[in-house]
């Protein structure tokens, strides 16, 4: 929603409307603003962004004059609903400390004396002006990468390619490495100058250079590559295979004397490897193509040899797209035999989330070489794989005879690196767990042991009873704890039943709000009416809900007017879901961080944390068929749970 058109709401036209409507409907805003009357220059009231950037309440603004936040802004300009989009000023915030914001103001339709002002602090407009120049050099990085599938030469690819690592990457020296005619690896294409780089590779050198790496200066120096980056003095060289899955194939590699590798290099360097592979199977396919044609008389004999010569899987339409065969590798990737799809309309066998047919149609018009990327497909029973598609159309004295649909099935590979990562994680994990139970399991249950004998010897009337009890049920939580972590380093075993998640997190928050009074936060917790039960394990959902309350509590302990908020919800447009959405005013979690806040091991807190907590969290949440998300901004942490409701659940069990 933006500031111009949140004055045609019917809530803004209405004569009789509430301050707590107003503030709800500023809040979808994503800037900080303000709502002011015109006339005497007060503030009427302000949203969550805007209490956040000046550290004013509500309470305080609504007794503020507008020149105490902006003692330099003209309050005519009001007055005359001057419109001052994109002007600089000062504002003063609540500790005094001042700041440079953008300034625009939109009079409000529904008052004839009201105007939304919005404020945008010029450090941000720099991150966005940065963000979108670093978009739109990708951007045109990428519009190069499709001009470089369109050309003849596969060396003009190879230009074409690297020209496009410069904007992405932004090294200075690009360099692809090919298999030649004779077998050997030798440099193709350069894109910069000034460094001798070898111009032939030895296998010793493809020994060391068979998965993505950089190499940094002084690091040992493995090979030829390395060696030349040294006697240049380069900062850094970064070398991937054009095809992980046969590296001897071809070498893409960036350097730079200058600027650090950036850290995405790696992946924009795969990106570019994939286009050269891509170029040069396209090369390859077209001059079989261009050699089989020659000496073949009939459309059956052309498939037949395309079918011998390519190892992806293909399928293969006449000029009005209906199948005319596939080879074993397409019949095996999707789920067809050859009798099942001849004859059948090309968009009726390769089913994807992005319409082809446009692009079937182009190649069987106008006879050109067409790559579509990567792209989602369907088997036949529905499973959807992450394929790369390229058209390449067949021709006959200048006339198109069949188009031949090149299928790369990308699953497998992606599969595997996944994979990798998941056994070695449950390695570390292994090691973890090993010591975990041998260090902790004993002395819970000594201590359990303990309290029971003491709850034994003294009279039931006892007022220790009580605490006994407690201190039992602690130690049975910490029981549960251990299990939960061992748990992660196995498949999970849960004992799950419908349960109202409300009144769950209703009974969380009151466990734990005596701790957050003590700390001077405050909490609020919302259940919308009729809230579906969902299906969960209580103590298993109990290890997640003090996971994040007991992370929020730290993030805000050492900060004045903490609160903490929890929201549930049935998720709006999935009626088999609750949204449980808990969310805290800490300083955030900074960008570089949020994506491996769930990793296990992975922890801000030194020595005091194990780094498991939010890894078991998800853990759980996934197990539960559930799904969970961190959002976080300055000023802010938001962890978004979504959990199925009891009756899905239910259903799906009986169904199976």
């Amino acid at each position: 929603m933006t500031l111009s058109g949140i004055s045609d709401l019917p809530l803004f036209k209405r004569r009789s409307q509430s301050a707590e409507e107003f503030e709800s409907l500023l809040d979808l805003l994503p800037h900080p603003t303000l709502i002011a009357d015109s006339r005497t220059g007060r503030v009427l009231l302000a949203n969550t962004r805007a209490i956040q950037l000046t550290a004013y309440t509500r309470k305080e603004f609504a007794e503020l004059e507008l020149n105490t936040l902006l003692p330099d802004f003209p309050i005519e300009a009001l007055n005359k609903k001057k419109s001052r989009n994109g002007a600089g000023e000062t504002l003063v915030k609540r500790n005094s400390r001042s700041l440079q914001v953008a300034i625009s103001i939109d009079p409000l339709s529904g008052s004839e004396n009201w105007v939304a002002i919005s404020l945008q602090p010029f450090s941000n407009l720099a991150e966005i002006e940065d963000r979108e120049a670093q978009d739109k050099q990708r951007w045109e990085a990428m519009h190069i990468l499709s001009l470089a599938m369109q050309q003849d030469e596969l060396s003009s690819s190879y230009r074409q390619i690297l020209q496009a690592g410069t904007l992405l990457t932004g090294a200075k020296h690009l360099l692809l490495y090919a298999t030649s005619a004779d077998g050997k690896l030798k440099l193709e294409s350069v894109s910069g100058s000034g460094v001798e780089f070898p111009t032939e590779l030895s296998e010793a050198d493809l020994a060391h250079l068979r998965t993505p790496k950089i190499w940094k200066a002084g690091k040992p120096l493995d090979t030829a590559l390395h060696k030349a980056a040294h006697a240049a003095k380069l900062n850094y060289l970064s070398s991937t295979p054009l095809d992980l899955t046969q590296p001897e194939t071809g070498l893409l590699i960036a350097a730079d004397e200058e600027a650090t590798p950036p850290n995405d290099l790696l992946t924009m360097l795969q990106i570019l490897a994939a286009s050269a592979a891509t170029a040069g199977l396209s090369a390859e396919v077209a001059s079989r193509l261009s050699q089989q044609v020659v000496g073949l008389s009939q459309s059956a004999q052309l498939g037949t040899a395309l079918q011998q010569n390519v190892q992806d899987g293909l399928v293969f339409a006449d000029p009005k797209l209906k199948i005319t065969g596939i080879n074993p590798a397409a019949a095996m990737m999707l789920g067809y035999s050859e009798a099942e799809v001849a004859g059948r309309p090309v968009a009726d066998v390769l089913i994807s989330n992005q319409s082809l047919l446009p692009n079937l149609e182009k190649a069987a018009r106008d006879g050109k070489f067409i790559e579509l990327g990567e792209l989602k497909l369907h088997r036949r029973d529905g499973v959807e794989f992450l394929a790369s598609l390229r058209l390449a159309p067949i021709t006959l004295d200048s006339k198109v005879e069949k188009v031949a649909i090149l299928v790369n099935d990308l699953s497998e590979q992606e599969a595997l690196h996944i994979r990798s990562q998941q056994l070695q994680q449950r390695a570390w994990l292994g090691e973890v767990t090993a010591i975990f139970a041998h260090e902790v399991r004993n002395p819970i249950y000594n201590i359990s042991t303990g309290l029971q004998l003491m709850q034994i010897s003294l009279p039931e009337q006892d007022p220790m009873q009580e605490q006994i009890k407690k201190l039992q049920e602690d130690c049975d939580r910490l029981e549960h704890r251990m299990k939960s972590v061992l748990s992660f380093s196995r498949s999970l075993d849960h004992d799950p039943e419908p349960m109202d998640i409300g009144e769950f997190c209703k009974l969380q928050i009151e466990r734990w709000r005596p701790r957050m009074a003590s700390k001077g936060i405050k909490d609020n917790i919302q259940v919308a009416a009729k809230t579906p039960q969902v299906y969960g394990d209580r103590r298993a959902l109990d290890q997640v809900f003090t996971n994040l309350i007991t992370n929020a509590i730290q993030a805000m302990e050492d900060q004045e007017n903490g609160f903490l908020a929890v929201k549930i919800a049935p998720t709006p447009d999935e009626p088999g879901l609750v949204d449980i959405h808990i969310s805290d005013n800490g300083p955030g979690v900074p960008e570089d961080l949020r994506k491996r806040v769930f990793d296990p091991f992975f922890t801000t807190k030194e020595e005091e944390g194990t780094g498991l907590g939010l890894a078991i969290t998800r853990r759980i949440i996934m197990a539960h068929n559930g799904n969970i998300e961190l959002e976080s901004f300055p000023g802010g942490t938001l962890f978004k749970i979504q959990l199925p409701v009891a009756r899905a659940i239910s259903t799906e069990g009986t169904n199976a």
